[in-house]
């Protein structure tokens, strides 16, 4: 988006810092290693929106003494939601064809919300973290940043005004101050609010992003604080201007690459960020002839920032849909493909429909008359599309990290109860019951609770997170599934998370200790307890290889210790020796040999990618998992 800052012409520079903030995001959401910082892309166009919309609405305030609210939310309006419009009635009506039975839950509230611009409140209430998931992401994950603009375009320029009302000097440092201090209270929410573990909660939440976007305001009210004189004597001092330039661009390429979600940058980091970018804005905005601000103004580097709504608004749902499971491609070939259709895509939206609208052909067309209420028509019309685009489709379930869930598949008198994590509920979840039409397999688990307790250690050191107190109840859940199926059987599924370090009183026990082995027996002996008075056999499945590509936790990627295949074969031995103290009751199911036939990760099994994610079941995987398994329970079971 290209808007002129106050008193300023248009400045290439500003949209040249959107490319490179629009394709380290893209990067960063493939997700490519090396950019672990990509979020701080969010910031850059936050401070950036929150620079050139107060310099607007300065300038209108300068030069007719108030400022137009009614135009200035319909211009808004019109730069924004005819391109959001369209991705949204897209996404909503083919993201289920195309996922089928995996499309996530809250795709249609979700959509809802993006429209309406809430969707970041909708995320902190239905617990969609942007930094842990399990199974497919919402395709609308991603518009969270469009509901804090949104708001701040509704709220701040109410507070403008009365600003510059109750400080009538022109050249008064008020309302500078309060919109300063403003910020600041920000960062104060951001650092008291945030938990350890998984911040999203600060990270979508208005109250503690709202810094960002005041930041770039206080740079505003700064510049028309001082008055075009004293500006123009300021942007004299070029060789200051260019080193601060580069001093800030270097530094902002850094923490893209190098500073990730740790639990320090939410302590005042994304203030000291802020900060510091806004001098590289200030940089470019008053030495557009520097070399940095010739960098950031080459034409190809302009044409993508001039591209980079659509470019925000199109990549994630591209990204969620084109998968390897469903081109084919994988690493460096589907990078390929995903950003050459999201460039193509957003091409088109910029073209046909943005620019368009924007220059005022919708309201030619149709007349100043029936153009508002088109608009009006148009947004009630989305909405009943994002409504009913789902239907017929059964939608995958949802679930925050801890909470219980239970799913039951077929309806025959033969009952399977599956208990342990997510990966228990992906494999019954996709039970085939037109295989097995005598049998109803119930799941009954808490999403993100293993079978030992969640407090896991990741290089010595304890990772903090929140207090899931479902997690402290997952067997309590477990019986209370034995009293409602009384099943013939039950799967037992565990390992994604007992292949991790975890803290026990105050100690860290590794996996292959015989501390870890003692604690981890007497876990199991607890959840056999709580599948008891039954003497239905239980089969627990060991742990197979794992190939999870990313896997944070409180900032950390904990993936390699979740993909080293010796903590799985540690962690398999003492299911054995568990199995082999209750002969009569507990058979292992060697799921490492169905899903690793040749001793290592295969991304296709028997001709099947079997897993989603590396860890996670697809639904594939599934039916042949069951067509694996249920011979030898009814082996057992007779």
């Amino acid at each position: 988006m290209s808007t002129r800052p106050p008193g300023m012409g248009y400045r290439p520079a500003l949209d040249g810092l959107r490319a490179v903030s629009v394709v380290t995001i893209m990067l960063f959401h493939v997700p490519v290693s090396w950019v672990q910082g990509g979020y701080w892309s969010v910031n850059v166009f936050f401070v950036v929106s929150g620079y050139l919309i107060t310099g607007l609405l300065l300038k209108e305030y300068a030069k007719w003494g108030n400022i137009d609210l009614v135009g200035f939310y319909l211009r808004r309006a019109r730069r924004l939601l005819p391109a959001l419009l369209v991705m949204l009635v897209v996404v909503a009506l083919v993201t289920p064809r195309i996922m089928d039975n995996q499309t996530p839950g809250t795709i249609k509230g979700d959509g809802i919300a993006a429209l309406f611009y809430v969707a970041n409140w909708r995320m902190i209430i239905t617990g969609q973290s942007y930094f842990e998931q399990f199974g497919s992401p919402s395709p609308f994950r991603h518009t969270w940043t469009l509901g804090i603009e949104e708001q701040y375009y509704l709220i701040f320029p109410l507070l403008l005004i009365v600003l510059l009302h109750v400080f009538t000097r022109r050249r008064s440092w008020g309302p500078t101050i309060v919109v300063g201090a403003l910020a600041l209270a920000s960062a104060v929410v951001m650092a008291m609010v945030n938990t350890p573990g998984d911040p999203s909660r600060v990270y979508y939440g208005t109250d503690a992003r709202m810094q960002d976007i005041l930041v770039g305001a206080v740079l505003a009210l700064v510049l028309h604080r001082m008055g075009a004189r004293r500006v123009a004597a300021l942007s004299r001092h070029r060789r200051p201007l260019e080193l601060i330039g580069w001093t800030a661009a270097v530094a902002t390429i850094v923490w893209f690459l190098w500073i990730p979600a740790d639990g320090w940058v939410f302590n005042g980091g994304f203030l000291l960020f802020d900060v510091m970018f806004v001098l590289l804005v200030l940089s470019v905005e008053l030495a557009p002839t520097t070399s940095i601000a010739r960098v950031l103004s080459t034409p190809v580097v302009v044409w993508v920032g001039k591209l980079s709504y659509g470019l925000y608004l199109w990549h994630w749902p591209l990204f969620v849909l084109l998968t390897p499971e469903r081109t084919g491609l994988d690493t460096v070939p589907l990078t390929v493909v995903r950003f050459a259709a999201t460039f193509a895509v957003s091409a088109a939206s910029y073209y046909w429909i943005e620019d368009p609208i924007r220059r005022g052909s919708l309201r030619r067309r149709l007349g100043p008359r029936v153009s508002p209420a088109f608009s009006t028509a148009a947004v009630g019309v989305a909405a009943v599309l994002i409504g009913v685009s789902a239907t017929g489709v059964q939608l995958a379930p949802s679930a925050r990290a801890g909470e219980a869930q239970a799913a039951t598949v077929g309806s025959g008198d033969y009952g399977v109860l599956i208990v342990g994590d997510s990966v228990g509920f992906s494999l019954g979840y996709n039970f085939p019951k037109e295989k097995f039409p005598g049998v109803a397999a119930t799941a009954r688990v808490n999403f993100g609770c293993g079978t030992a307790e969640q407090h896991l250690a990741f290089n010595g050191k304890p990772q903090k997170g929140e207090d899931q107190e479902e997690c402290n109840t997952i067997f309590a859940n477990w019986r209370d599934g034995m009293q409602q199926t009384k099943p013939k059987a039950i799967v037992w599924s565990l390992g994604g998370w007992e292949v991790f370090d975890h803290e026990v009183d105050g100690k860290v026990l590794e996996v292959g200790s015989p501390a870890y082995a003692a604690y981890l027996t007497a876990r199991l002996e607890e959840g056999l307890k709580a599948l008891s008075p039954s003497t239905a056999p239980v089969f627990i499945t060991n742990v197979p290889c794992y190939h999870q590509e990313k896997f944070v936790v409180a900032g950390q990627d904990l993936s390699s210790d979740r993909n080293d295949p010796q903590r799985g074969k540690a962690v398999n031995a003492v299911l054995d020796a568990f199995a082999a103290k209750h002969p009569d009751r507990v058979h292992i199911a060697d799921l490492d040999s169905f899903a690793c036939p040749n001793g290592k990760y295969e991304e296709v099994v028997r001709g099947k990618k079997i897993r989603i994610d590396g860890v996670h079941y697809s639904a594939d995987g599934a039916r042949g998992f069951w067509e694996w398994l249920m011979p030898q329970i009814k082996k057992v079971t007779g």
